[in-house]
């Protein structure tokens, strides 16, 4: 099989993953200087395509995306990891996973106050619910918003008075080159960040083998195996990964370390493990924490949260 000249590259149609699929191709470009490839917004289709209904904003636009790499109108799917489903489509294949950047959450706020300098009822805008747990539990007399992943909005927000802070993943500050507004970044001890947070995801089809094989060539091993952990604890403990869950693996050539948090939606509760060992036993390493941690109240937490999410 002849490999494809132009590959067209597609990805969310926010300014933030153009940023990202920027990236990606200037880095697929560079590893294959022979191929060509195309910006799915200079190319064919267009950002849009299924969306169903229920699911969050970041949800949906991931599906869509998603859509239009099943369909043939793009090539490769550039996906932030947090947003990978757990069921894809037999014809696609998650490729390869780019080099880690920072996973962590970061904190910006009005005169840089971080997380502990924050008055009493001042009102913070978190995009996730399971961030927003974990903070509760850190500080209950803080007033969390549900916000999307929206920097440029948040921001205008904070501006105008509506919010005091927020928090955003700190790699995609870093993409914006907006670190000089971050206060804080928060470490485990305040905010274990969701499976995924600081890893992109490069998927395509099956059937173009061709594509795989470019796309594994960027493929960063300890990175990939990090999401796979991380990915492995949240499906242990919720089937179809909607749960209350923080996790972070940290791989280091053939030995891993796992941290994970369970927090319950009011904050009221929060428990915590973390274990180490080769990546080879992996599996029996990931099983055992979250074992522990569902038996230590987690799986109440876990029902409470489904049943209030509308997933019970």
């Amino acid at each position: 099989m002849g490999r494809a000249k132009n590959i067209v590259v597609g990805s969310r149609g926010d300014a933030l993953s153009s940023l990202y699929r920027a990236h990606v191709c200037a880095a697929l470009a560079e590893a294959h200087p022979s191929v060509k490839f195309v910006d799915a917004l200079e190319g064919r289709g267009r950002d849009d395509g299924a969306k169903p209904a229920g699911l969050k904003l970041e949800a949906r636009r991931a599906a869509a995306v998603l859509h239009r790499l099943g369909k043939g109108e793009i090539d490769v799917a550039v996906m932030d990891a947090r947003w990978i489903p757990f069921q894809i489509a037999e014809a696609l294949e998650i490729a390869a996973i780019f080099a880690r950047t920072n996973p962590f959450d970061a904190l910006v706020s009005n005169e840089g106050l971080i997380l502990d300098e924050q008055l009493e009822n001042a009102c913070v805008a978190v995009s996730d619910p399971v961030k927003r747990g974990q903070l509760l539990y850190y500080r209950s007399d803080l007033r969390f918003v549900e916000g999307e992943d929206d920097f440029g909005g948040l921001f205008d927000a904070m501006n105008r008075g509506t919010i005091d802070a927020f928090v955003f993943p700190a790699s995609d500050v870093e993409m914006l080159n907006q670190q000089e507004n971050v206060a804080e970044v928060f470490t485990t001890s305040i905010c274990t960040p969701i499976a995924g947070q600081g890893a992109l995801a490069l998927i395509g089809r099956r059937d173009k083998k061709d594509v795989i094989s470019m796309l594994r060539d960027v493929n960063d091993r300890s990175a990939a195996m990090e999401v796979e952990i991380e990915r492995m604890f949240l499906e242990r403990v919720a089937k179809d990964g909607k749960a209350p869950v923080g996790v972070l693996a940290n791989v280091d050539e053939n030995e891993f370390e796992i941290e994970a948090a369970i927090v319950a939606f009011d904050g009221s509760e929060k428990i915590t493990g973390i274990m180490s060992g080769a990546v080879a036993d992996r599996s029996r390493i990931v099983e055992k924490l979250a074992g522990e941690l569902l038996a230590s109240g987690g799986e109440e937490i876990v029902e409470s949260f489904r049943k209030q999410r509308g997933n019970g």
